[in-house]
């Protein structure tokens, strides 16, 4: 049940395989592993991906129901956290004076959420 519950909300949130252990930093061949049913993740992990789609441990497991697409993360936070995985990819590219810059140009456009 785990599995079909997991690729559920992968598919539902429009991650590929590949871009869900990028999120997860893993690897693909494991989720599909974890898909199949040939591989459980532990505890801890479960936790974590419970907690990135916004469903309970039980739901994820496959004990109990979500009652509505609230539950879910939504498409456009998907796709935030995709482009953040390829900005922070090719960030690491970058000299530490270009990542620096990078940072200084963000805290400027942003300033309140840095202001914490």
């Amino acid at each position: 049940m785990l599995g079909e519950r997991l690729k559920e909300l992968r598919a539902k949130n429009g991650l590929t395989q590949i871009a869900f252990a990028e999120i997860f930093k893993i690897s693909s061949g494991t989720i599909a592993m974890w898909e199949t049913g040939k591989r459980t993740p532990d505890i801890e992990m479960i936790k974590r991906i419970a907690e990135y789609f916004g469903v309970s441990v039980d739901y994820l497991v496959g004990h109990g129901t979500q009652n509505t697409d609230s539950d879910y993360q939504t498409d456009s936070s998907v796709e935030q956290d995709e482009n953040l995985i390829i900005l922070n990819r090719n960030a690491k590219k970058l000299s530490p004076e270009k990542r620096q810059q990078l940072l200084d140009m963000a805290k400027l456009m942003f300033k309140e959420e840095f202001d914490d």
